[in-house]
């Protein structure tokens, strides 16, 4: 009889400790919303919103990276479109989704270009599950796989405002044709030989094919700036290379570049040389192709690279504050406090709900695109005030730990 007594009693204790979740989970689950993502159609050199439904498709699409088919060799490409982040009226700046409908044959795939690595993933479609798709018939095309490089020369009196002579008294703009995938490095090289990466431009639908020339610019100042440009229909972007003081002048020598890019080999593109005594100059920019893109500084689409890889957090009364980033109503997390949080959600004991709602009822954290809302529950103790986050997808709660719940009760109650 004690044995059975025993075995019950143990059966009840598992169970309560299963029922008041013992044991941690990771609660933070940051994810794309759809409702917080909308695709923008770019076929036919139209800019159109899309309906919400056909937005919140294409990103289902693209995040389902299970079912991705090789990217065939030959094609042709259909319409094109882009998912935007549309929270970038608070300051989460996040770059779009690229998306391209290609075809080969009777077989459809929706290709997508990560925001956060630049790869491109391929997805088999159903034609009738994207009714919006015009199947339409265009010439098939084979990609490049290394970037392809045109030299065009012009002399002095065909060169646009700004433009620079090199030493033969001419102008070269540089014309590159993007593969579909990787990027393009720029380096220079320091006094020790070693080269430095200046920037990396990934490989982009909307700039198949960019110009670079170079441009100085003096400002009416005894100072020069040599800007590099680059450009294409629908990009425009520079980096300024040299910076000098003075008047003394900057020869600019071209070198000879092969028509394509080699992957993983650096090529010299042009070098500056002042004979300055005081402050002599001679830099080498080159150029290298990776068929990755690695963790260096990025010129992304319209000049603006992925530099949000910080949280943040905010405190907002509903999702309409957050959405029409109102701010009479917005509460912005210190950036420290929202990876603190963050950080006490990776690892949570399950509880009950308990107290009552805040003031300001929900918290979101924001992360390159990605986002999880919280309601917030405060419970006032003797000696201290317990806050409780429920999730609004999963309806998981978990309590903050002390540290951590003070310091969100500072914001909540401001």
């Amino acid at each position: 009889m004690r044995i059975i007594k025993r075995r019950i009693l143990s059966i009840s204790l598992v169970s309560s400790l299963f029922l008041t979740g013992c044991g941690l989970e990771q609660l933070l689950q940051l994810e794309r919303n759809p409702n917080y993502w909308e695709a923008v159609n770019f076929s036919d050199e139209l800019f159109e919103p899309v309906p919400k439904q056909q937005s919140a498709y294409l990103l289902k699409t693209c995040e389902n990276t299970k079912k991705t088919a090789p990217l065939p060799k030959r094609y042709r490409t259909l319409g094109e479109y882009g998912l935007y982040f549309n929270l970038q009226q608070i300051g989460t700046y996040t770059p779009p989704i690229e998306l391209q409908y290609i075809a080969t044959g009777d077989t459809y795939y929706l290709t997508c270009r990560s925001p956060k690595t630049n790869r491109l993933t391929a997805h088999l479609i159903q034609l009738k599950k994207h009714p919006w798709l015009k199947p339409t018939s265009g010439q098939e095309r084979t990609p490049i796989t290394e970037p392809a490089l045109t030299v065009r020369t012009y002399n002095k009196a065909a060169k646009r405002k700004e433009e620079v002579l090199g030493v033969s008294k001419n102008v070269q703009r540089l014309s590159i044709e993007f593969p579909v995938t990787g990027q393009i490095v720029f380096l220079e090289q320091e006094e020790d030989g070693q080269q430095k990466p200046l920037f990396g431009l990934p490989a982009s639908f909307s700039y198949p094919e960019i110009e670079l020339s170079f441009e100085k610019t003096t400002d009416g100042l005894p100072s020069m700036t040599y800007a590099l440009v680059i450009k294409s229909d629908q990009y425009f972007n520079q980096e300024d290379i040299v910076n000098r003081m003075g008047k003394q002048s900057i020869e600019l020598t071209y070198h000879p570049l092969p028509d394509a890019l080699p992957v993983n080999k650096t090529i010299p593109y042009v070098t500056f040389q002042s004979k300055d005594t005081e402050n002599p100059l001679n830099k080498t920019i080159s150029l290298r192709y990776e068929t990755t893109v690695k963790d260096i500084r990025v010129r992304g689409f319209n000049g603006i690279g992925n530099d949000n890889k910080e949280i943040h957090g905010f405190l907002h009364p509903n999702d309409a504050a957050l959405k029409d980033g109102n701010f009479r109503q917005l509460s912005l997390l210190p950036d420290k406090l929202a990876k603190q949080v963050s950080n006490d959600l990776k690892e949570v004991t399950l509880e009950k709900t308990q107290g009552k709602q805040a003031g300001i009822r929900y918290m979101t954290l924001i992360q390159n695109g990605k986002s999880q809302s919280f309601e917030l529950y405060v419970k006032a103790r003797a000696n201290k005030t317990d806050i409780y986050v429920k999730d609004t997808k999963t309806k998981k709660t978990a309590k903050l730990s002390g540290e951590v719940a003070a310091d969100l009760l500072t914001e909540v109650e401001e």
